[in-house]
């Protein structure tokens, strides 16, 4: 058998409450500025000066690693190339170049 709940039973329907004025919002939000970056000081304190050193030649390594191989050969014939062009390719300066492109690439590597 099927009952119905009496209307007694039923919870009672809660009273709106006024909202707090904190929780009422405004009509109209008001206009925000722009963000801005903060002004620099316009007396600032010059930066302390730093004095660099140079690290040791025992400790001291290479920004890079030193191309081996085929790309080190590539390296110097390019490096040779360059400087057989700046000089108008004249004949019988070719070992002077390349010999000048490897003294170059050890400069530049840290390679002995």
């Amino acid at each position: 058998m099927v009952t119905r709940k009496s209307a007694s039973k039923r919870p009672a329907a809660k009273a709106a409450r006024p909202a707090a004025p904190s929780e009422t919002k405004p009509a109209t939000a008001p206009k925000r500025a722009a963000k801005t970056a903060p002004a620099m000081p316009r007396t600032a304190a010059p930066m302390p000066a730093v004095a660099a050193r140079a690290p040791s030649p025992a400790t001291a390594a290479p920004a890079t690693a030193a191309p081996t191989g085929e790309a080190r050969y590539r390296w110097i014939a390019h490096a040779a190339y360059l400087r057989a062009e700046r000089r108008g390719f004249a004949p019988g300066k070719e070992v002077d170049d390349w010999l000048a492109a490897e003294a170059e690439f050890r400069a530049v590597y840290g390679v002995r």
